[in-house]
């Protein structure tokens, strides 16, 4: 079965999209254990972007910061679209997501992220 017509996978993207990270981790985690192919990869680096907003959600920025950067080096290989996954918009989000959370470690703040949604390109 293609991920993007697995409900599982629409389901994790959808409770991403509902900042549901954990829950959203949890789903996609069901297809990673079963992939043992190229898009394992693809998986891995969206459950550790999730969990990267589930840290911050929890007040740990140094724990989002670090599966930020994890995932981030893993999808980049995905761009510019992957399973109908707008790749090039999530990764340009999150990388700002990053910038602000590490310059507001710097500064001892804590921003106000603007968190992004996953898009489907149909």
């Amino acid at each position: 079965m293609e991920a993007q017509n697995d409900p599982r996978f629409l389901k994790g993207i959808d409770e991403f999209n509902q900042k549901l990270f954990f829950e959203c981790h949890e789903t996609l985690e069901e297809i990673w254990l079963e992939d043992h192919g190229e898009d394992r990869i693809f998986y891995q680096a969206i459950i550790q972007i999730a969990a990267g907003y589930f840290k911050w959600q929890q007040g740990v920025p140094m724990g989002a910061i670090k599966l930020w950067r994890t995932g981030l080096a893993k999808i980049e290989r995905y761009r510019p679209i992957y399973f109908a996954v707008n790749v090039e918009s999530l990764v340009a989000a999150v990388e700002q997501n990053l910038a602000e959370l590490e310059a507001a470690q710097q500064s001892g703040d804590s921003p106000l992220l603007n968190i992004p949604t996953i898009h489907l390109i149909c």
